[in-house]
């Protein structure tokens, strides 16, 4: 699979949805034409006129109204603002209870790689390849069809393709991504998904009036298998993708506060439930905990306030440690290995990061015994300031690396004349140096009581020890005249002389009698 994400089988079947009849019922392959031909004239995804965003919202009623089986009474379809131009959205059509199901779709209605392969173009070809691909060479196909598809009417509520860098140019993602992890994580998905491509195209080229290169080129590839890894859904409980009529419409969130999406075996068909109360007219969105930068990969959109927002972060042995081997076998009694990334959120400190550090960087093996990857327990504070010290300037290396400061991309999200990949490029930079921010504001705050630094002799001396004697000694001066003239008055008074005021004979120092 090249988006991470839930797996597939690896026979990319799903055992609880069979294989369904080539027919479907008559209402579903009733085609909406001009729907189809409005459809394919613009991304109806994103950046939508008013009206262009009025259309789709005809189009997704449409097509609610004509599923046979299909149960959303629960759910309306209405525009919203969206970053750039307008947007449609599935919201709750009345207040909606807690674990409510608000839509049920027969299994009959979902499209699965049961579907590609039994499709009369494209079937061979989708039982050699992943889920995925499978899928979208199912797209390519029916959107060949056109209008003649008998899912016209749910072609014509999903977009021609989403924002994904993956279908950025190489100029776009070095002016909008350069310091972000995501540009290269996208060259690399691309490079695949092109490999992809070139095993297809000679199968597809061998008969070309059977695949019209018009329609069956890369760009129309490329195109929709973004849509797949966009609107697909995951059914845990039938173990595939499938593409939904509506629910591939629902939006993300990864704030565990949306909707629940599986198959339901006894009811035989993908149930959407609620996990809260909603209002009516309150937004309704798909439960998804990836990060950011896994979501505008999979889906071509970035959450503003994602709690599952995270940066891997790379940790590795250190090979010249004389205590390598013994450190590699302690980690690899844990689950881990000499190198690893972990998830660093913005609201919390990598508990894990921090205690595989301290193990790669502890000097003494005696200590090793105080690791703890479940609680956040220090080792030694000399140990604790080197690794500090690691996360700050890992810091301030991954920041140095963008072009503009935060601050700068703070103005530019404020522009209203970006174009849509403009605005979720600042959007997901902003997203991850706030991380970044954050996780250097939560080191400061540990590195603050550690007054020390460390030494050859295992000590820590205070950084700023010369420094205090300095200021210690310039802070004294003005007070130098008043101290002098209170040690003036004291001797005057005999404060410093024990035989002052004294009898002869009665003083400490009398010295020998007189002969």
């Amino acid at each position: 699979m090249l988006l991470r994400g839930p797996p597939a089988l690896a026979s990319g079947r799903c055992p609880a949805i069979s294989r369904r009849q080539a027919a479907l019922h008559p209402a579903v392959r009733r085609p909406v034409v001009r729907a189809a031909a409005a459809a394919s004239a613009t991304d109806v995804g994103f950046g939508l006129s008013i009206a262009d965003a009025l259309a789709l919202v005809d189009r997704t009623r449409a097509l609610k109204e004509s599923l046979p089986g299909l149960k959303a009474d629960a759910v309306g379809v209405q525009r919203l603002p969206g970053d750039v131009g307008e947007r449609v959205a599935l919201v709750a059509g009345r207040d909606i209870r807690d674990k409510e199901a608000v839509m049920t779709i027969p299994e009959k209605l979902a499209i699965t790689r049961v579907d590609a392969e039994a499709h009369d173009l494209v079937g061979a070809l989708a039982a050699e390849c992943s889920e995925l691909t499978a899928l979208t060479l199912w797209l390519v196909a029916e959107r060949h069809r056109g209008a003649a598809s008998q899912h016209a009417a749910l072609l014509g509520t999903l977009p021609e393709s989403t924002l994904t860098p993956l279908l950025w140019s190489d100029k776009e993602l070095d002016e909008l991504l350069t310091g972000s992890p995501v540009g290269a994580e996208a060259r690399v998905r691309r490079e695949a998904l092109q490999k992809q491509w070139a095993d297809l195209e000679p199968k597809l080229r061998a008969d070309t009036a059977k695949f019209p290169p018009a329609a069956f080129s890369e760009q129309a590839f490329m195109r929709a298998f973004s849509v797949v890894c966009g609107h697909a859904a995951f059914l845990p409980a039938a173990g595939c993708f499938a593409l939904l009529p509506l629910a591939s419409l629902l939006g993300r969130t990864g704030n565990g506060n949306g909707c629940d999406l599986d198959f339901d075996p006894e009811l035989n068909a993908v149930v959407v439930t609620t996990t809260r109360p909603y209002r009516a007219g309150s937004e309704l969105l798909l439960n998804d905990g990836r990060p950011n930068g896994e979501l505008v990969l999979a889906t071509g959109s970035v959450q503003e306030s994602n709690t599952a927002d995270y940066l891997d972060w790379p940790a590795s042995l250190v090979q010249a440690d004389k205590y390598y081997m013994l450190k590699a076998q302690v980690l690899e009694s844990m689950g881990f290995g000499p190198k690893e990334n972990f998830p660093v959120y913005a609201d919390r400190m990598p508990i894990q990061l921090l205690a595989y550090l301290r193990l790669a960087r502890v000097a003494d093996p005696g200590l090793m015994a105080k690791i703890s990857f479940e609680k956040d327990i220090e080792l030694s504070q000399m140990n604790e300031y080197e690794i500090l010290q690691i996360l700050m300037g890992d810091c301030r290396e991954r920041l140095a690396v963008y072009p503009k400061s935060y601050e700068e991309d703070v103005k530019i999200a404020q522009q209203r004349d970006l174009n849509p990949r403009e605005r979720i490029a600042v959007k997901l930079r902003l997203a991850e140096r706030k991380i970044l921010n954050a996780t250097m504001d939560a080191v400061r705050r540990r590195l603050a009581p550690i007054r020390g630094i460390p030494t050859k002799t295992g000590a820590m001396v205070d950084p700023n020890s010369d420094f205090k004697e300095i200021f210690d000694t310039i802070e004294s001066i003005p007070m130098a005249p008043i101290r002098a003239l209170e040690g003036f008055m004291s001797w005057a008074r005999g404060d410093q002389d024990p035989d002052w005021g004294k009898k002869p004979g009665q003083g400490q120092n009398r010295g020998p009698p007189r002969k």
